[in-house]
């Protein structure tokens, strides 16, 4: 490990060394420098209004739009594991899409929106989490920013915001454009893209087909593992600006692949994923102190794993609608979400829960109070109505103070409540119909500090408390059952770094400590999958046609149940991106993930297997390619 963290740093070093000599040969574009992101930049999933991230009493991170097209993530999950305080547990880099599990503040229970629609379906009967889908979410070129919120949101999210919330926020065409991507890499990585994007006469429009193809794969050892992927996306967007105050949105996203997968101590599984979603949203800015956002949509998730005779279908139909008011020193927000699941699934002929119906209803109110300019106080209530387990409320509240026009300091509570899925009441793995819900909150502060002159830092604390918390009980073998398990606590702190260098170098580094109690006949840090520590390092370079990205990521503290659950305890990752623009509308890539060559697993089989049963991730590898402009 010691050798990989000198090797890491050397890197930085050296990358930090080679930027300053090209910005001494080279002046710096200005424009390029300009759009960095900062603590000045405007997010809006905190409250559902917009603010600015220094003056947000909530942590946020940001993935702005530039970072995602400058490193080249393949999926969602990869750009989400440069986070500092986000886990990602993936099995295979193909397979499984439905087991992967993100954390956020040490729980798998998050929101993922697009665009502030929910994207969650209410968690398939084969065990899925409800942000699955994240590791098929491979396009990531409409996006204009990334915004992870950390700690509970539920009076605004609703359930499932336990840990915390994604919000992806899409961007608008700017003039007339068509893109053409080819890439290739190891593993017989394959990609190919088409992208037509545009803005007339207060249209504006973006259609992109993608195809991910990949095959066998090898670990750090060597070890060849069976692995394939053929994978088809395409997303459309089309958009009118009905006036100057209303503009109406329409969006289609569709996903299907073949996948097959094989651990070295497994046989060869293999299934499939078919994911729709159509959404229309209608933003209404009524006047200089008045909103109005609704949206209705339509979901379809289904993903079989054909050599074990299992398929889970999840369709869902949501409609919300959230009303904005600025009345004196109060910013009121009033919303309503509906949403209707209905799921089914099958195993070896068995068929459970047999299309089952969830519905829930809720109402939220939330008032932002500018008591003074340098102090708010936010608060809010949320109501559901759920067709399982009746009614609840869950109240929020926090407290933000400008030290000083740099310096912001926040206080907040929020209550969550979390009731159990279908596939856990009805499903075919430990189904379990006298389930009750989980209930929590959490207590967290947090301060942020711009110095100025591209030096910022964000430090926040949590603590969070769980009642009735529901987990899979082990009685031996794949024998279990979901149960309510006790209470939790849970607490940890975070602290992240960002400093612009010079008009070419920027570097950033963060922190994270989580300690999540036993709880049940469970271990601490969910059965040691958590880790405690956690590093996130990058440097970014940008000087005119050329930039670049070093990423390291570092987990430390990561044991599992048992020794030998996980090829090691700590870990270190590097990977690499790089950018030329040959010409004014031609760019070429390289990719390199994994650079050192770490030998590392995400996700282990120790808890129904045996140890050293455990899905390593690929070795090192490479892409490169090419996009060009029309």
């Amino acid at each position: 490990m010691k050798k990989s963290i000198r090797l890491a740093v050397t890197a930085a070093l050296t990358l930090g060394t080679l930027s300053v000599g090209w910005g001494q040969t080279y002046a710096a574009d200005q424009d390029l420098s300009a759009d960095e992101h900062s603590l000045g930049e405007t997010v809006v999933t905190a409250t559902r209004t917009p603010n600015k991230e220094l003056k947000a009493n909530a942590n946020i991170t940001v993935i702005t739009g530039k970072d995602i097209e400058r490193r080249h993530y393949t999926d969602l999950t990869q750009a989400l594991r440069d986070v500092p305080g986000v886990t990602v547990n993936q099995y295979a880099p193909a397979g499984y899409n439905n087991s992967s599990t993100i954390f956020i503040n040490g729980s798998k229970d998050v929101v993922l929106l697009i665009d502030g629609v929910r994207q969650n379906y209410v968690g398939d009967p084969l065990g899925s989490t409800a942000t699955a889908l994240s590791s098929i979410m491979k396009d990531l070129g409409g996006i204009d920013r990334i915004e992870v919120l950390h700690g509970s949101a539920s009076t605004l999210y609703g359930s499932d915001a336990k840990g915390g919330v994604i919000n992806i926020i899409t961007k608008k065409a700017q003039g007339m454009k068509t893109t053409l991507g080819v890439g290739y890499g190891s593993y017989g990585r394959q990609l190919y893209s088409i992208t037509s994007e545009g803005a007339e006469s207060g249209w504006d429009w973006r259609v992109k087909y993608q195809k991910d193809k990949s095959g066998d794969f090898k670990d750090a050892h060597g070890n060849k593992t069976p692995s394939k992927l053929d994978a088809d996306s395409v997303s459309a967007h089309v958009g009118k600006q009905l006036s100057k105050a209303s503009y109406l949105g329409l969006n289609f996203r569709t996903y299907k692949d073949n996948s097959q997968y094989q651990g070295l101590w497994e046989s060869l599984k293999y299934g499939d994923t078919d994911y729709a979603d159509t959404n229309l949203i209608w933003n209404v800015q009524v006047n200089d102190t008045t909103n109005n956002q609704m949206s209705v949509s339509r979901t379809s998730y289904e993903y079989r794993l054909i050599t074990e005779h299992n398929r889970a279908e999840d369709e869902s139909w949501k409609f919300s609608d959230q009303f904005d008011k600025k009345i004196g020193d109060h910013l009121l927000t009033v919303g309503l979400d509906f949403t209707k699941d209905k799921v089914t699934a099958e195993s070896g002929g068995a068929v459970a829960p047999d299309g089952r119906t969830l519905i829930n209803r809720s109402v939220y109110l939330q008032d932002q109070w500018q008591i003074i300019p340098s102090l708010k106080l936010t608060a809010g209530i949320r109501h559901d109505s759920n067709s399982a387990f009746g009614s609840h409320n869950s109240p929020s509240v926090s407290l933000g103070y400008d030290i000083d026009p740099m310096t912001h300091a926040y206080a907040s509570y929020s209550a969550y409540f979390l009731p159990p899925t279908p596939g856990k009441l009805y499903g075919l793995w430990g189904a379990n119909p006298n389930l009750k819900p989980e209930v929590g909150n959490t207590k967290e502060i947090g301060i942020a500090r711009d110095f100025g002159r591209g030096l910022s830092i964000t430090a926040s604390y949590f603590k969070r408390h769980s009642e009735d918390c529901i987990r899979w009980v082990n009685l031996g073998g794949w024998t279990g059952q979901y149960r309510n398990v006790g209470d939790e606590d849970a607490h940890g702190w975070s602290l992240q770094l960002v400093k612009k260098i010079d008009s070419h170098v920027r570097a950033r580094i963060g922190y994270t400590k989580t300690h999540v109690d036993a709880v049940g006949t469970g271990m601490k840090n969910n059965d040691g999958y958590l880790p405690e520590d956690q590093w996130n390092i990058g440097v970014d370079y940008r000087n005119r046609d050329f930039d670049s990205s070093l990423l390291v990521r570092g987990i430390i503290g990561r044991p599992g149940p048992v020794s030998g659950a996980f090829p090691t305890n700590n870990y270190w990752v590097v990977d690499l991106a790089m950018n030329y623009q040959v010409a004014d509308a031609t760019k070429i890539y390289l990719k390199a993930n994994n650079i050192f060559n770490q030998f590392y697993a995400e996700h282990s089989n120790v808890k129904y297997g045996a140890p050293e049963q455990w899905w390593t991730a690929p070795g090192r590898n490479f892409m490169i390619g090419v996009e060009q402009s029309f």
